[in-house]
């Protein structure tokens, strides 16, 4: 009886659900329960009675594919015939999955041929129905400055409440509850019916605005009330039952903000619960569950290194696959996780998806709304960049995330045309990359290389990024260090990343590769989780638990995979440069970035809406540090800058920075990250090799710090020794000494570039607290970005009595240059930026000492630093200026 009442109620709701094709349609879909499995029965229509042949038809669980049938000939006479799918019960849930019975190819030819949709899905991806998301950080510093407790924001986001079907939604109440995570018994509902009434409202942030253009409702902070017995009672429209709030719109959100009062004598791992209940007879209530760990620490900071998520999503993506959260939220958020800064990075392809669809009019949106919330509180910054759908070698989808000039952060233009999520893109790698260089913009390639980076078939016909080099193993083949089927590099087709220029290696554009990207450390395997409660902290499901580290799925998999072809490029680079010293494009830098879509607490969208997994993965789990000594600018345009040069680490918690000293000062450095220079083999003694590390308690003690050298054939591991194994550390090698430790005595490689660079791991052992963490352990990363240099004799430069000295310095106007020289010359002085491009030279006639006032006719005002060198005949001398903004 079981399966006769499934297969009436499923008949009856879902066989209108069907999308008829040209040539083939999918009828009559008969789901049948058996002991262990879920048979879906259908019939296959050949709609106009002809031949076809070559034909692929696949079943698509929550966006993915998981089985194929192929049908090398289908006759004019199989007019109608019966096929079917066999399912394991553990694999769906086909009351609240997302199914999908697909004629994926035609004639050996992919396009949408037609098929048959369920009308239900999951919360793990964004539905067709109204969806109510709670969030909380996953972490946080637990004090202010003050010592005061910091509030917990909980930010309620509810979308596409406009698209119900014969009733408007009425919210009722919303009851929150908080306990310890070590406890399983739930304290009373928050109730404020005590608190001053004015003091209640402001507990309030982040409240959705009344904006008919976007369809989103207004939060009317007095729309509701207090009570004894719940957290929010909204009490604006009533009828015989109830009291409620009526939301009909698109979007409807707010941020409430636990205080200190009632988080006083908790642990530091607190559980937080919520249930939303609604007036209508139709809705049922929804139970939401979160874990926030808070620590006495702030993340690990370094002096002049700057925090931030390169790839983040905010509600501006919209699809029939994702959503992100309101940027206002996010922020508070990310403020409290440890942010700095976040590169907004919504899809291109969704920019037509709300509003009126006017593509411009909303990307001026979010740049409008970025630009305000930095104005309004510059202590995290918010750059608005792109991920752009765009097609590669082969016309199937690839993203790429574009970054403005540095000098304009708000003036990146739109790349995209709207499409690529369901429809493909007329956009390509290549245009993309031509419209950045042409406004000195910059990108670097989303996800691009891995085995499980490709971007699905369903619903996007996505591919990945061809490195196009024969001199690294090709597609079928294993990566040689970390394993698993390349599928990144065909030598036969052409590359999206190497230049067809002559005189360049990577193609204009693209300075990197995003190749860290979404930290699923755990997850709920197959469907046994709850989307909405993932650390069950109501215990009435399964968990998150440790990931399996030895898939090619798990995140740091995929970075070393990712990081095998970054490293073949910057080692041809090496070999290109070394034989032409004027070579371009010859570096290629590496990025991480959550790749959260509205993501807090946990990640319920999946990767890339991947089979309903849930996991743990939120804003700031996967971070870029970015060297700006003068601070982040106005905009992020110190943070656009640091980027574009390269001057990174990657972390996903404790902090690795490594440096050069180039003047006998082993306490400084003058060469970062991303940079390349010549070490003057007549000075060696002067150059040092620099390391900081810095962990803290939440992230554990060192377990290693290796020093990799790059030359044209390959890479040479050394693990330093340390003294120490936490806290914020400094190191310091004489830069020769640590070469002939890493390569042996005398072969370091001479008058030819090669590269250094450094990786670091910590451990944090959580045996004690399994429960809590979900995990008996944690291994935590920071990875640096190579510093590229070359070993060769430098002239050397008799120095008399010439110096140069600069006031103030640092500076954010006009400054005085101080030039003192014997005799009567004429001397010589070039203005240099960070990355050695000349700026201006001037001449000024010397007689003995000269003061000369520098504007911005000489030396531009954007902030940064820059190299002043003054020179007569063979006698230079150099020094550093600080341009600081106000």
């Amino acid at each position: 009886m079981r399966s006769i009442a499934l297969i009436f109620i499923l008949l009856f709701s879902l066989n209108s659900f069907a999308h008829r094709g040209n040539f083939l349609a999918i009828n009559n879909v008969q789901v049948v329960e058996t002991e262990n499995s879920w048979v879906y029965n259908f019939q296959i229509e050949n709609i106009n009675k002809v031949e076809v042949r070559d034909v692929k038809i696949e079943f698509v669980i929550n966006m993915k594919s998981v089985y194929q049938r192929y049908y090398p000939r289908i006759g004019a006479k199989d007019t109608v015939f019966n096929e079917f799918f066999e399912v394991p019960k553990r694999a769906l849930r086909p009351n609240r999955d997302f199914i999908q019975i697909e004629i994926t190819e035609i004639f050996g030819l992919k396009d949408d041929w037609g098929g048959w949709d369920s009308p239900n899905m999951p919360k793990q991806v964004n539905s067709l129905f109204s969806e109510f998301y709670m969030e909380a950080p996953w972490r946080m510093k637990k004090t202010n400055d003050l010592g005061e407790t910091e509030p917990i924001p909980v930010h309620f986001f509810l979308h596409d409440a406009d698209l119900i079907v014969g009733f408007t939604l009425k919210i009722d109440y919303i009851n929150i509850q908080v306990k310890n995570a070590s406890s399983s018994t739930w304290g009373p509902v928050l109730a404020f019916d005590t608190m001053p009434d004015p003091d209640y409202r402001n507990l309030f942030t982040c409240q959705s605005p009344d904006d008919p253009g976007l369809n989103i409702q207004a939060f009317d902070v007095n729309s509701f009330s207090a009570a004894s017995d719940k957290t929010m009672v909204f009490d604006t429209e009533s009828d015989l039952f109830d009291e409620y709030v009526s939301v009909d719109a698109t979007y409807f959100y707010f941020t409430i903000n636990l205080p200190a009062s009632v988080l006083a004598g908790m642990d530091d791992v607190v559980d937080i619960r919520a249930t939303v209940s609604y007036a209508n007879f139709t809705m049922t209530d929804e139970e939401f569950g979160v874990r926030v760990f808070r620590s006495d620490e702030e993340l690990p900071k370094q002096t002049g290194w700057y925090r931030g998520d390169t790839h983040l999503h905010s509600m501006y993506t919209q699809n029939d696959a994702e959503i992100g959260l309101p940027l206002c939220a996010t922020k508070e958020a990310a403020k409290l996780i440890g942010l700095d800064w976040i590169t907004t990075t919504d899809h291109t392809s969704d920019f037509d998806n709300y509003g009126d669809g006017n593509i411009l009019t909303n990307w001026s949106l979010i740049q409008s709304e970025a630009g305000a919330l930095n104005t309004a509180d510059p202590s995290m910054i918010y750059i608005a960049g792109q991920e752009v759908a765009a097609n590669n070698h082969e016309d199937k989808l690839v993203h790429l995330l574009a970054y403005p000039h540095y000098d304009d952060p708000m003036g990146l233009p739109f790349l995209g045309d709207g499409d690529g999520d369901i429809s493909s893109t007329s956009v390509s790698v290549n245009t993309v990359l031509s419209q950045l260089s042409a406004i000195d913009g910059f990108s670097f390639a989303a996800h691009p290389f891995a085995t499980e980076d490709k971007l699905p078939l369903i619903p996007v016909d996505g591919g990945i990024w061809n490195l196009g080099e024969a001199g690294f193993p090709t597609n079928g083949n294993n990566f040689p260090k970390t394993g698993g089927n390349i599928i990144a590099n065909d030598p036969a087709a052409s590359s999206d990343v190497l230049s067809s220029d002559p005189n360049k290696l990577v193609k204009d554009g693209l300075k990197g590769a995003q190749i860290w990207n979404h930290r699923g450390n755990l997850s709920i395997g197959g469907t046994s989780g709850d989307e909405l409660d993932a650390w069950d902290v109501n215990g009435n499901s399964t968990p998150l638990s440790q990931a399996d580290t030895a898939s090619y799925s798990f995140h740091f998999k995929k970075f070393r995979q990712g990081q095998e072809i970054v490293n073949h490029v910057n080692q041809l680079g090496l070999s290109l440069k070394n034989q032409d010293s004027t070579y371009l494009n010859w570096k290629m830098y590496f990025s991480g970035g959550a790749d959260a879509h509205g993501s807090f607490n946990f990640s319920n969208t999946g990767n890339f809406a991947g089979f309903g997994s849930i996991d743990d993965n939120a804003v700031g789990k996967i971070n870029t540090l970015v060297h700006c000594p003068t601070g982040m600018g106005t905009n992020g345009t110190e943070i656009l800058r640091g980027m574009y040069n390269g001057n990174i680490t990657m972390s996903d918690g404790p902090i690795l920075t490594m440096g050069i000293s180039d003047n006998g000062d082993d306490q400084t450095n003058e060469i970062y990250m991303g940079q390349d220079d010549i070490v003057n083999t007549l000075a060696l003694s002067d150059y040092f090799l620099n390391f900081n590390y810095t962990t803290t308690n939440e992230f554990g003690d060192v377990t290693w710090l290796r020093l990799i050298v790059g030359t044209e054939t390959g890479e040479t591991s050394y693990q330093l020794s340390l003294d120490s194994l936490s806290g914020n550390q400094l190191l310091s090698y004489s830069l020769t000494d640590i070469l002939d430790s890493v390569l042996g005595s005398g072969n370091t490689p001479q008058e030819e570039y090669f590269y250094v660079r450094a990786e670091m791991e910590t451990f944090k052992d959580y045996s004690t607290a399994v429960s809590t963490y979900r995990t008996d352990y944690g291994l935590y990363h920071s990875m640096c970005n190579p510093i590229w240099i070359k070993l060769a004799e430098v002239e050397s430069i008799v120095v008399t009595e010439f110096e140069i000295e600069t006031y103030p310095n640092p500076a954010n106007g006009p400054f005085n240059l101080l030039i003192k020289h014997p005799g009567t010359n004429d001397i010589r002085v070039n203005f240099y930026n960070a990355i050695g491009q000349l700026l201006s030279s001037d001449v000024y006639t010397v007689d003995q000492s000269m003061i000369v006032t520098i504007d911005e006719t000489q030396l531009p005002m954007a902030s940064g630093v820059y190299t002043i060198r003054a020179s007569v005949g063979e006698e230079a001398v150099t020094t550093k200026f600080v341009r600081a903004k106000d």
